[in-house]
């Protein structure tokens, strides 16, 4: 059978029965400059006797003057006679290469010295074996000479290289391996040698190997990586890069390494995994997420509408910070490797479940088709999360606030969608929470509105447009003599108008400017008190202020630096610690106590007064006054407002008992008072009949412009109630904008 393959290669032909490395063999072997010889052989180790043609090349027709068609089936000692000097017992062998010196015997009769090296190559059914015989013309002895000594360099080199090395002189059948390549594969490297390495590639990657050598054998150079088994049956996948090598004497051959990369693609495909999954619940992370949702939103040709039928829903578990603070990170942790695995069985085999971050999931559904849908989905989510949880022997009940968004229609990016999912959490959230809320088109625009004004409000503050406002704290009567200030941040937009201050406080707390808003409102209050100061003393001014009061965010007293910074900004102005009283509300100390009272006691020490805004509103108000370095109590205006002369029950109703109680417990703790929201000359009289020293309010000023206030203090700093208290010309009306 192959005899006949040989006879059609020689010919030209093809023939399906031999393999693509018999092939590619014999493709080159005839295109050889030196004689090549195929012969037959026997299944056991026999001399050259009885050894027959079965192929030859034209440099064998030509070296023998014989024909190749007629070189064929004659016997090997017809051609090649061993030579008296050589060794005996030199046979065929099957499984390594030989080499014999011979003679050549000529159709002409003429005997040259030559040298045979004999490849084994075993026929793919096993029927017969046989032997490629490649002869050396003493014409090539020199270059022999030169490339045996080559040769012993690249052993030299090769077989002491830690990468593993492979070389073949001819075909696809290995010469020489070096150790590194023996241990790769698990077999001495004299077992390797004259054999056929392909048959450690598995099996699916085989063909492809195949190929590439004969690329390699045309001339290429070729790199690839394939899969090879080891003898003890372990699979490692390998790099291998081979380049020609043409071998005088020989043919076309190669040179290789084979580099073990199963280690560095373990890791590799660890790192791919760990870029794009959350690590705490293995869930697909941010990125993942982002990537799918690109997909979805990419038109397809010839596909239905992108992201038609596909929602995607942000869950959000509401006061998840109390069971990170109450029993510590780990059980917060425990938490939401639960919450991932019940949110991972509520959606389908196609959806994604993905955590991008903090207590946030986002689920990407499809199906979602109508409002019935959406809906079914949403409360299967929230029922999942309503389930208890057992963490530390307790059971919890926790509640998430979901948002959704449909893509179909959407021509947005992946970013996006997100931000819209979040923004339909928070108004999910600001509904009370326990709930899922989808985005419309409303709440799209009035939260894109939001994002401007952030972004206006952060350009404000660094140019330094945000004003401030003064309301008087004075000693009610009448005339009422003005005591100190309350410093008010405004801000006028310059398309909008003046935005409410708990409009722009609001988004200043969302986008984490707060800090930035308060250390703004501290210089500017420093440097107007400062100008004031100085104009009194210069006799410009009969009247200047005690102190001026502006409010501090939790935010700000935690934050590093914070003190230093009062400092700084206070010295610049020429001021003192006593010159500024610090304003904390009650529910602001609530977030971090112990911070907020470090850095006030520190202050306070030094001169600072500080004062408890809206007292009374919070739930330990007494709690803070023990923990607290305090110099006053401000009265929260919700008392104030119901105060009357007369009620049933108590003098006056419950809110004078209330007011009367503030007023008591800080006389009782030497503390100063300070009325908030007098508006009517009856809460007025009230509150200076309790014994209150200090009042604010639009009863006797609204809170003034820079200018207006120096007019204020230009007439001796006395004001007289109105009870009506119009609206000051020279103070706009802040415009209903709403975040």
């Amino acid at each position: 059978m192959l005899n006949d393959a040989w006879r059609s290669q020689h010919a030209g032909g093809s023939d399906d029965s031999t393999t693509g490395v018999d092939a590619a063999l014999l493709h080159f072997a005839a295109a050889a400059d030196q004689p090549v010889l195929v012969v037959s052989r026997p299944q056991a180790p026999a001399p050259l006797e009885i050894a027959r043609v079965r192929w030859a090349n034209t440099a064998a027709a030509d070296l023998f003057g014989v024909a190749s068609d007629h070189l064929v089936d004659r016997a090997v000692t017809r051609l090649l006679r061993r030579r008296e000097e050589s060794p005996e017992g030199e046979h065929l062998s099957r499984d390594r290469r030989i080499r014999c010196t011979v003679d050549a015997l000529t159709s002409g009769g003429e005997s040259r010295h030559v040298e045979v090296v004999a490849w084994p190559v075993p026929e793919r059914e096993g029927r017969e074996w046989f032997w490629v015989l490649a002869v050396v013309l003493p014409e090539d002895e020199r270059a022999q000479a030169a490339l045996r000594a080559a040769e012993e360099r690249f052993a030299t080199l090769a077989q002491s290289s830690p990468v593993p090395t492979i070389v073949s002189d001819v075909g696809a059948r290995l010469s020489r391996v070096n150790d590194a390549f023996a241990e790769l594969i698990g077999l001495p490297a004299e077992e390797l040698c004259g054999t056929a390495w392909l048959t450690h590639v598995v099996d699916d990657e085989r063909s492809g190997v195949v190929e590439a050598v004969a690329r390699v054998l045309a001339g290429e150079r070729v790199t690839l990586d394939t899969r090879l088994r080891n003898a003890a049956g372990q699979v490692r996948w390998v790099a291998v890069r081979l380049a020609p090598s043409r071998t005088p004497g020989y043919g076309a051959g190669f040179i290789g390494t084979v580099e073990d990369v199963t280690d560095r693609l373990a890791r590799e495909h660890r790192l791919a995994y760990q870029a794009q999954h959350d690590l705490l619940t293995g869930l697909p992370n941010r990125l993942a997420l982002l990537e799918r949702l690109t997909d979805l939103l990419t038109p397809q040709a010839g596909a239905p509408q992108a992201g038609s039928g596909v929602g995607v829903l942000m869950v959000d578990l509401d006061d998840f910070k109390t069971v990170n603070d109450g029993l510590g990170p780990e059980a917060g942790d425990a938490v939401l490797v639960e919450i991932a695995r019940r949110l991972a069985r509520t959606v389908r085999g196609g959806d994604m479940v993905a955590r991008p971050g903090g207590d946030e999931f986002v689920l990407v559904c499809a199906d979602l088709t109508d409002l019935d849908a959406v809906q079914a989905t949403a409360r299967r989510v929230l029922d999942a999360v309503l389930a208890p949880v057992e963490v530390n022997g307790l059971r919890l009940r926790l509640v998430a606030s979901i948002g959704v968004v449909l893509l179909e229609g959407l021509t947005c990016s992946a970013e996006e969608v997100v931000r819209d999912a979040g923004i339909a959490v928070h108004e999910a959230k600001a509904a009370g929470g326990g709930r899922w809320t989808l985005l419309d088109d409303e709440v799209r625009q009035r939260a894109r509105r939001a994002l401007r004004l952030v972004a206006d409000l952060r350009e404000a503050l660094s140019r330094g447009t945000v004003d401030v406002h003064y309301q008087p704290i004075v000693r009610p009567g009448s005339p009422a003599e003005l005591l100190s200030l309350e410093a008010l941040c405004r801000w006028t937009h310059p398309e909008l108008g003046p935005i409410r201050p708990d409009v722009f406080v609001e988004l200043a707390e969302r986008a984490n400017l707060v800090p930035l808003l308060d250390a703004h409102v501290l210089a500017l209050a420093c440097r107007d008190l400062a100008s004031w100061r100085a104009a009194h003393v210069a006799g410009d001014l009969p009247h200047t202020p005690a102190y001026v009061a502006v409010n501090v965010s939790a935010v700000s007293l935690a934050a590093e630096g914070f003190s230093a910074g009062v400092r700084q900004t206070i010295a610049a102005a020429g001021l003192h610690l006593r010159d500024i009283c610090l304003e904390v509300t009650e529910t602001s100390l609530a977030s971090d106590l112990r911070a907020c009272r470090t850095v006030l006691e520190e202050l306070r020490r030094d001169g600072a007064r500080v004062a408890i805004d809206d007292f009374g509103t919070g739930y330990s108000s007494l709690a803070y006054l023990k923990d607290l370095p305090v110099d006053h109590l401000k009265v929260d205006r919700s008392f104030v407002r119901d105060l009357h002369s007369v009620g049933e029950g108590v003098a006056g109703g419950p809110a004078r008992a209330v007011a009367a109680a503030v007023v008591s417990l800080a006389r009782t703790l030497g503390l100063g008072i300070v009325a908030e929201g007098v508006e009517t000359l009856e809460q007025d009289a009230v509150i200076r009949d309790l014994g209150c020293e200090a009042v604010q309010g639009f009863l006797y000023s609204r809170p003034l412009t820079r200018e207006a206030l120096v007019e204020v203090l230009r007439a001796g700093g006395l004001l007289h109630p109105h009870p009506l208290a119009p609206t000051p010309a020279h103070v706009p009306a802040p415009r209903e904008v709403t975040a």
